[in-house]
């Protein structure tokens, strides 16, 4: 296929999706609950989990900026934790740990510019988790008094995506939960089979916590929240929605730098927390995301990196 030929081509699966999507996704800046999103066949999808910047691995994130400037997804779905937000948290803060709220915010939106401009992608939807809901929790325990306060020119309430400052025109859109919370109840559901939300249920061991929510929505299910990497598949009768009779169930993995002073509480968990994500192309009207560990490998020379591997190619976290 020539240069000419794939843009064509890219054009029109974007065309398709915002004519799918018109009157839910591509409408608007917010939405408010799971978001039933419909994509042609041909959509690359990329979703990544857990980043919490600006605790994020950075050498790392330089790869999978890499990645998506090869793969060049349509969509680019960011599930949830984007954000750590630790300086409105509840755990203890050491004595030379530098929290500023402003700055986290800041920081934030350079990493989701950087991943939007090397995707190239047409549609950015972030689903917010439990620590972007960490501003709706701190308003209403320690300062129920400011809840009225709303931004000047917007009028809205004090919310994630106002401190990021996107604004409706932008191709980013924001899921919540149910009353605009942020937390563990918005989503999506991409082509009525696959659920995509940042999880709740966290299980001991890898697969067990994404199985979990297929047993309880039967249906499949990928997530983020534990930071464990699993992938598991249950056989039910097969039905109208599920042909096939399998139900697929996927978490995540994360891509937090493990030793950044904002991850010290969790020290204990670390055993257990794995790097990955998630990329695929919708076909046949059924969303294929395959999942892409994150791992050392030994480079030439004995030295240690984090590195994963897509479609023949290695890529590795970088130095620059």
């Amino acid at each position: 296929m020539t240069k000419l030929e794939a843009t064509a081509v890219r054009d029109a699966i974007i065309k398709a999706i915002s004519v799918m999507g018109l009157n839910t996704a591509h409408a608007f800046l917010t939405f408010a609950g799971i978001l039933p999103l419909f994509l042609p066949d041909g959509t690359r999808v990329v979703i990544l989990p857990d980043i919490h910047s600006p605790a994020h691995h950075n050498p790392l994130m330089w790869a999978i900026e890499k990645f998506l400037s090869r793969y060049r997804p349509h969509v680019l779905i960011l599930v949830g934790d984007l954000a750590d937000i630790f300086a409105l948290s509840r755990h203890p803060k050491g004595l030379r740990t530098v929290s500023n709220a402003q700055m986290e915010f800041d920081v934030t939106r350079r990493v989701t510019d950087r991943l939007i401009e090397a995707s190239g992608a047409a549609f950015v939807i972030i689903i917010n988790g439990n620590h972007e809901d960490r501003i709706y929790r701190f308003m209403q325990d320690m300062a129920p008094q400011l809840g009225s306060l709303v931004h000047p020119y917007t009028k809205e309430p004090l919310s994630f995506h106002s401190q990021l400052g996107y604004k409706a025109d932008d191709n980013v859109m924001f899921i919540y939960g149910t009353e605009e919370r942020g937390g563990f109840e918005g989503g999506l559901l991409l082509n009525n089979d696959l659920g995509v939300h940042h999880g709740i249920l966290v299980r001991p061991k890898p697969g067990f916590s994404p199985l979990g929510d297929m047993d309880r929505w039967m249906r499949s299910i990928m997530h983020g929240h534990t930071h464990r990497f699993g992938f598991v598949a249950r056989d039910i009768r097969p039905n109208k929605e599920y042909p096939s009779g399998i139900l697929r169930g996927l978490e995540l993995g994360h891509l937090a730098d493990m030793d950044h002073s904002f991850m010290a509480y969790s020290k204990g968990m670390w055993p257990n927390w794995h790097y990955g994500f998630a990329a695929g192309l919708v076909h046949n009207g059924i969303p294929h995301m395959q999942p892409v560990p994150i791992s050392p490998v030994t480079l030439d020379g004995g030295r240690q990196k984090l590195a994963f591997a897509w479609n023949g190619e290695l890529f590795t976290e970088s130095d620059r």
